[in-house]
C-alpha cells in the first residue's frame, strides 16, 4: 500500500485517483473509502464514480444489514452480498459507520478498533472484483483498519469559506437527535 493513497477531494491526488479509476482492471478488487461530512462533495464524488463506470450501480444501505449481533449480522452480509449481481460494475455501501462498534462509558480508549462484524465484512468484500466504495459520513467514525485496508480514501473536508460554511451549516441541522454517531470521546 503506497502511502499517497488518502487524499483530499479535488486535490491532485484525487484527479489522478480519478484517472486510474477510469482505466480500472476488472481482475483486481479495489476498495475505495469516502469519508467526511460535506455530503454535497462526497454525493458529487459518488455521481462521477457512476459516470464512469458501464453498467449497472447496485447501492447497499449498511444500516439495513448490521445488527448488534455478530451472528445474525454475518449472515444479512452473506445474503447481501449473494444478491449482488456479479455483473454490477460499481458496488457502493452507504452507512458504512454501522461497521464501526461504539465507545462505551466504561471505555478510557480514544481508539476505535475494528469490530468482529467490520473484519468480516472486509474479509468478505475481498472477493467482490467490482470497485467496492464504503461512504463514511464523518471522519470520527472511520477506523485505522479500514484506512489500512482501502486501496484509495477520500477525504470530504468541510468548506472553508464563511458563506460556504454558513448554507452547509444550515443543511446539516439535526432535529431531535436524528444523528446517532459514536463521537469520539474527548482526550
Amino acid at each position: 500500500m503506497n502511502a499517497d493513497h488518502t487524499f483530499e477531494y479535488s486535490s491532485i491526488n484525487y484527479k489522478e485517483f480519478l484517472r486510474k479509476f477510469r482505466n480500472f482492471d476488472s481482475s483486481k478488487h479495489t476498495l475505495i473509502v469516502f469519508a467526511g461530512p460535506f455530503h454535497t462533495n462526497r454525493n458529487a464524488a459518488m455521481d462521477e464514480l457512476k459516470r464512469e463506470v458501464i453498467g449497472k450501480v447496485v447501492e447497499v444501505d449498511l444500516a439495513e444489514i448490521i445488527t448488534p449481533y455478530e451472528e445474525e449480522t454475518y449472515q444479512n452480509i452473506d445474503k447481501a452480498l449473494e444478491d449482488i449481481d456479479q455483473k454490477a460494475s460499481l458496488i457502493i455501501f452507504r452507512n458504512a459507520e454501522q461497521l464501526n462498534g461504539v465507545y462505551t462509558a466504561f471505555s478510557g480508549s480514544i481508539v476505535k478498533y475494528a469490530t468482529p462484524q467490520e473484519k468480516y465484512f472486509l474479509l468478505k468484500v475481498k472477493n467482490i472484483k467490482a470497485p467496492v466504495v464504503l461512504e463514511f459520513k464523518d471522519f470520527d467514525q472511520l477506523d485505522r483498519t479500514v484506512v489500512r485496508t482501502a486501496d484509495s480514501v477520500v477525504y470530504f473536508r468541510p468548506p472553508s469559506s464563511l458563506i460556504e460554511r454558513l448554507v452547509w451549516k444550515l443543511q446539516n441541522v439535526h432535529v431531535h437527535g436524528s444523528s446517532f454517531l459514536s463521537p469520539r470521546p474527548v482526550k
